[in-house]
């Protein structure tokens, strides 16, 4: 057994199983990471996952109706059922204590992955330093690394990929049935997690069936159907056991696989500059935000390494027909290109940057430490003054990821690479979603707090409010009528929350989140645009009035609209919460489109859409909002309000033209 020295007086060689040795790496790392757990907030889905969970829970329990009627009854429960029943287990009844218990129990299923990884590596390179490197190549990831924290659907899958494939390459080896059952199992519980794993079942029934070809012994031939068998109905027993929905329909597992390729929720995200909708992304969405947020020594590696993976796969194709290193190598080339083209092919929703695709990141670590071998000219287990060299730089590269790691602490998921500008002020926001799960709102919140003394904050929705400690709880108030709260948040150049572009105000600034010189988060104060913090029922009485005595409405339908101050005002005489919530539509169109922001320009129109509650208020069974206008000089506008399917509910056109520089006050 190959087995890792530790020195000894020079007569003596003590050593231990390099599994062994990897596992104690992997404490380590539980280690180092277990001060991290209470780093993080809360990702706008992990109540939800949790709730997905509690429903499956119910519905084993004999409650028909618990699942949820809409696409959210296919997500895979694999992972959060266990997390329910530890919470349960471990009798936790606090929300913070659960949320936390997610968090640690998350990181270390994510550590498990880690670990089969080095496994796997050790067996593929049959080096102990390359195994290692492999192992730190996929924990040290920045934002996969974060991920493993908050993320208890993308990160673990991640993991569960690895371990699937891990088992498959012993399976491989070994040759047996209970092998590849074992092998089945993990993979049922990947798909189980993210449909994505349905990947790894035509994948180890491929090289079934090119082993199949590859023999003419009928007693082989034997084996090797029966193994594959085995591996099949283990595979769809685990899918079909784990997942609560297919119990009374096996047929839903299509229509999941077919629902959830092509998700049904469709944000606008900012890419490159851009704001697009999900079901609009150009086919280089993944690669750009793989290539521009992965550690440049691991980018560079697994570039080399699948570059010399496919060169000797087209030398000598027959090696597809042998269990080796080589054909393992290049089934991980497939496991990273097959998911990204199913995904342009059918068109598949990709939201929140590649997380969807996190489980890439393991098979393009394994092929990254072949690309370090690769360039250190690897010969047998010895290296030169080359391959010093090269361990020396990959040992720089992985100081320096790590360094940034720590850095970041708490915001590794918001990490980029030196592919894009970090330097110049708020040019990333301008380009890229940063926290598109608002995940700093939680520090914002404790920063308000300190800011604030003992004063009572008021937002109109508490948040994070699973990890906070009570005393931080009792000072803050979800506001029912929003638009009379103290503070909202804003993600700049992030179009869920705030659908402009940076650096467009809303309001005073009164706490903010700052990374790679741009804001990613801010807790705007409210205010009029006369100035007027936190208005009253009064303040907007002599709002209207002020506005009815010097204007006359532009256009008359569900709201006047009055383009009065350097403001598009919306008033309704007789109004409901339930008219104020549909956002309104507000599309400025310049009199010169060289005056729009750059990644406007090819639209034509500035799009200003924003809710009620920014700056909205109810009186006297009236209500009133407004926004500002740009300063440059306008053509018309385009003003209405947007239904929940997207489409405008009323919408006019109002002519009017502003010479430069009357802008807002």
């Amino acid at each position: 057994m190959t087995s890792i020295p530790f020195g000894g007086n020079g007569r003596r060689r003590w050593s231990v199983p390099f599994p062994i040795a990897a596992f104690a790496a992997c404490l380590l790392f539980a280690a180092l990471g277990a001060p991290l757990v209470d780093d993080y907030g809360m990702g706008v889905d992990s109540a939800w996952q949790r709730q997905i969970a509690m429903a499956n829970a119910h519905y084993v329990l004999g409650d028909e109706d618990a699942l949820p009627a809409d696409h959210n009854r296919f997500y895979g429960v694999a992972f959060e059922l266990p997390l329910l029943l530890a919470e349960r287990a471990l009798g936790l009844r606090e929300a913070r204590e659960i949320h936390l218990m997610r968090h640690a129990l998350s990181h270390l299923f994510f550590l498990v992955g880690v670990f089969f990884c080095g496994v796997l590596a050790h067996r593929l390179f049959g080096g102990r330093a390359l195994a290692l490197l492999a192992m730190l190549l996929f924990l040290l990831h920045p934002r996969l690394y974060a991920h493993s924290f908050f993320n208890s659907k993308d990160a673990p899958f991640a993991a569960m990929f690895m371990i699937a494939l891990a088992l498959a390459y012993r399976a491989f080896d070994r040759n047996t049935a209970g092998a590849f059952a074992l092998c089945g199992v993990a993979a049922g519980l990947a798909v189980d997690l993210r449909i994505f794993g349905s990947l790894l079942l035509p994948a180890v029934l491929a090289l079934r069936a090119l082993d199949f070809l590859a023999t003419r012994d009928a007693a082989e031939r034997r084996r090797i159907l029966v193994a594959g068998a085995v591996f099949g109905v283990a595979a769809l027993a685990t899918i079909y056991a784990v997942h609560p929905r297919y119990w009374t329909d096996p047929l839903q597992f299509v229509h999941a696989f077919r629902t959830l390729a092509t998700h049904p929720y469709a944000p606008i995200m900012l890419f490159q500059g851009e704001l697009l909708r999900a079901s609009e992304l150009p086919p280089r969405f993944v690669p750009v935000w793989f290539a521009v947020t992965a550690p440049p020594i691991a980018l560079a590696a697994g570039a080399i390494g699948i570059a010399a993976t496919c060169r000797e796969a087209l030398r000598d194709p027959r090696r597809l027909l042998r269990h080796d290193a080589a054909r393992f190598r290049l089934l991980l080339v497939v496991c990273i290109a097959l998911p990204v083209a199913v995904a342009v092919v059918l068109q598949s929703r990709v939201v929140n940057g590649w997380r969807h695709f996190y489980f890439l990141w393991g098979p393009f670590s394994l092929l990254a430490a072949h690309g370090l071998a690769v360039l250190a000219g690897r010969a047998g287990a010895r290296l030169g003054a080359r391959g010093a060299a090269v361990g020396g730089l990959a040992v720089a590269g992985l100081v320096a990821t790590a360094a940034q790691l720590a850095a970041l602490r708490g915001h590794q998921q918001l990490y980029f690479n030196a592919l894009v500008d970090r330097r110049t002020p708020d040019a990333l926001a301008r380009r890229y979603d940063m926290d598109y799960w608002g995940m700093a709102r939680r520090q914002a919140v404790e920063g308000l707090l300190a800011r604030y003394g003992d004063a009572t904050l008021r937002f109109p929705l508490v948040p994070a409010p699973h990890l906070l400690p009570p005393a931080a709880l009792r000072r803050l108030r979800a506001q029912t009528a929003p638009w009379q709260a103290d503070f909202y948040f804003r993600a700049p150049g992030h179009s869920p929350m705030a659908p402009r572009m940076w650096p467009r105000s809303t309001g005073p600034v009164a706490y903010e989140e700052r990374m790679y010189g741009s804001a990613f988060l801010q807790a705007i104060a409210p205010r009029l645009v006369w100035g007027r913090p936190r208005p009253d029922a009064g303040d907007y009485r002599r709002a209207r009035e002020e506005l009815l005595a010097t204007s006359r409405p532009a256009v008359r339908a569900a709201f006047d609209v009055h383009v009065h101050a350097g403001a598009a005002y919306f008033l309704r005489e007789t109004c409901s919460a339930q008219d104020a919530a549909p956002r309104f539509l507000l599309r400025v169109y310049p009199a010169d489109e060289a005056d729009l922001p750059a990644p406007r320009r090819s639209a034509g129109f500035d799009d200003l859409d924003f809710p009620f509650a920014w700056r909205g208020g109810f009186f006297n069974g009236m209500c009133l909002t407004l926004e500002p206008l740009p300063s440059y000089p306008i053509e018309r506008i385009r003003v209405g309000q947007i239904g929940s399917a997207g489409a405008p509910l009323w919408q006019a056109t109002v002519t009017v033209v502003r010479p430069a520089g009357a802008g807002q006050n």
